[in-house]
């Protein structure tokens, strides 16, 4: 159980991080730019909860979630790419995701599952399911 909270660390929160900056907002602003079905992202400048810009805010919680992605698939044996799109999609409804006016009910579930995807992706080449 050591070595899996300890690869839960050090693997899971950077990925859970990097997943925020490399996948879920590149979607919206595909969303935003490509497909033209939601109103200007301005979900970057913005401040969220304690004056942190909302960039942070996510990373930070990108990086819990890692965290939670990297302990569970360690843990339990399941596919990990269909497993973290899922597990991403329930973290968007329990964490704020403060997006503009008139994003539609879609775009929720979309960026949960691209961040909990890519999440495991990123987990992928770390061997995150050896005994080692």
């Amino acid at each position: 159980m050591r070595e899996s909270l300890r690869r839960a660390i050090f693997y899971g929160i950077p990925c859970g991080a990097l997943s925020v900056v490399v996948f879920r907002d590149p979607t919206l602003f595909l969303l935003n730019k490509v497909a033209k079905v939601m109103p200007l992202a301005a979900y970057v400048q913005a401040n969220g909860p304690y004056g942190l810009p909302l960039i942070g805010w996510f990373c930070l919680m990108g990086a819990a979630g890692g965290f939670l992605v990297a302990l569970l698939l360690r843990l339990l044996p399941m596919p990990d790419l269909i497993f973290g799109a899922v597990l991403g999609v329930v973290a968007v409804y329990l964490v704020p995701q403060h997006l503009p006016r008139g994003t539609p009910d879609w775009v929720l579930p979309l960026i949960g599952a691209a961040w909990g995807w890519g999440t495991a992706f990123l987990l992928r080449p770390l061997a995150l399911r050896g005994r080692s």
